[in-house]
């Protein structure tokens, strides 16, 4: 009997034990659906968000508290809701609690803001349960554009008269995530796979870049090129879309077409072309100037002599016994002149008279003393 007492109550016991396991293991489960939150939110950077936090029994609830950081042991509290109060050490900086006092508000969404939060409920009955939501912080792009045409006007597209492709590059930057591309022509979708490399301004944002032939054998002159940005749910639809018409202009085989369409589509080889033309003009410039230079100085140097005999005087050339009259001979003087020069000069020192005769003209001349 005692043994059959003994086994009777041990049966009880474990009985027990595992009843009180069951309710435990079934009030954690059941609280496990009791918080719910968003597994993924995209907000967008610079705009204001919201992180929902729903729960039951929201008259019981004593405290909901918002925590960011990769795992619950390692988050860091940001706002707290507590018997009627908020506090925290961020509340009224930039994060806030709506009238329900567990839906989180982001004033001013910034990349620091992207990760996993948690949002902790304690009930009164008691029992406490959390749920964790991810977020991922967005940045729409610039709306794609046709680089050959970025303003949207008809544009006209020259090319040879033999050319079947033409190429169109659609360009959206400054996006996270990063946006596919599509390109269509006349409405007809081009296959091809758009690039995608960070944007040089902000590093955490992503340019996607799409280069594609366009056929030309038809005998239209006139295609409309649609580029789609998709993949961004941020992008308004107004903004998804960028339509152009390209007009084509064929050229009669014009040899130099080919060579302007190469300088048009590499910018830095007709940089250098200009750099270039620039350069010997500057250096034939240069020549010609010291050309002229050199040239008037030697018409220069052989005018002077002849400058100088003409204020001097005639030059003395040797012709037998006698003197060459000048070039330009002076008036001969009269009677009265004559007598009065020859009379000063038989007044002068013979020294004297003799330079006299040698530089001056009028002794020179037959009639003079000289």
């Amino acid at each position: 009997m005692p043994r059959l007492y003994l086994n009777m109550m041990d049966k009880m016991i474990l009985n027990l034990g595992v009843l009180l396991m069951i309710v435990v293991l079934g009030k954690n489960i059941a609280s496990a659906s009791r918080v719910t939150t968003d597994p993924v939110v995209f907000v967008q950077r610079n705009t204001e968000a919201e992180l929902k936090c729903g729960f039951k029994y929201k008259k019981a609830v004593s405290s909901v508290t918002w925590k960011k950081g990769e795992t619950y042991d390692d988050a860091v509290e940001v706002i707290k809701y507590f018997m009627g109060w908020k506090t925290g050490p961020k509340f009224n900086k930039g994060y806030d609690l709506a009238d329900d006092n567990s839906t989180l508000i982001i004033k001013n969404v910034g990349d620091e803001d992207a990760g996993t939060w948690w949002c902790t409920v304690v009930v009164t009955d008691p029992w406490t349960d959390r749920s964790s939501t991810n977020v991922t912080v967005t940045v729409p792009p610039i709306p794609p554009t046709i680089t050959q045409c970025p303003n949207g006007d008809p544009c006209e597209i020259k090319v040879d008269k033999d050319e079947t492709n033409y190429t169109v590059t659609c360009t959206a930057s400054g996006s996270r995530p990063a946006v596919t591309l599509i390109l269509y022509q006349d409405n007809k979708k081009l296959d091809a796979d758009p690039q995608q490399r960070q944007n040089a301004d902000d590093p955490s944002t992503y340019d996607t870049i799409l280069e594609i032939p366009v056929n030309l054998e038809s005998d239209k002159d006139e295609f409309v090129i649609t580029c789609e940005a998709v993949g961004h749910h941020t992008l308004p639809a107004s903004d998804q879309r960028a339509q152009q018409v390209l007009k084509i202009q064929r050229s009669q085989n014009d040899p130099t077409m080919s060579k302007r369409k190469d300088d048009e589509e590499n910018p830095e080889i007709g940089s250098v072309k200009i750099g270039i033309y620039a350069g010997v003009g500057a250096v034939v410039a240069i020549a010609l100037i010291i050309s002229i230079i050199i040239a008037a100085f030697v018409v220069s140097s052989r005018m002077q002599p002849k400058r100088r005999d003409r204020y001097r005087g005639a030059k003395k050339k040797k012709k037998g016994n006698t003197l060459e009259r000048p070039r330009y001979p002076s008036p001969p003087p009269s009677p009265v002149e004559e007598d009065s020069e020859k009379h000063d000069y038989e007044n002068l020192p013979k020294g004297f008279r003799n330079g006299l005769c040698a530089k001056s003209p009028v002794y020179q001349s037959p009639v003079s003393a000289c």
